[in-house]
């Protein structure tokens, strides 16, 4: 007869929370925890050809009186951080590298301590 053992996700990840995290911080001095939501969205002088075929769309299923849609994403995170400074500053960093195009693309950046 086989035994099953039950694997707990969420216990498993409490047990490596006090681990080597932060440089063997312990867990009696938690980190600063944020939230952060990068909204990106095309520079007004390019060309949004998914939102004019979504604006379309709209108009062919009843919905009238867009006039412009454009479309964009959201892209939402949380990260440690000693303050929001710093939270504020890797945020920027990763929007600007790696989740918007600087060619084409603007982002804005909304930061909360969750």
């Amino acid at each position: 007869m086989e035994t099953w053992s039950v694997f707990n996700v969420n216990r498993k990840r409490l047990e490596r929370d006090c681990g080597l995290r932060r440089f063997n911080n312990s867990c009696s001095e938690p980190v600063p925890r944020y939230q952060a939501r990068v909204l990106v969205h095309l520079r007004p002088s390019v060309l949004d050809p998914a939102g004019e075929a979504t604006r379309s769309a709209a108009s062919r299923l009843g919905v009238e009186g867009i006039e412009r849609l454009r479309i964009g994403k959201a892209v939402e995170l949380e990260l440690e951080a000693s303050d929001e400074a710093d939270a504020r500053q890797q945020v920027e960093l990763l929007s600007d590298r790696l989740l918007a195009n600087p060619v084409i693309e603007n982002w804005t950046l909304e930061l909360k301590l969750s």
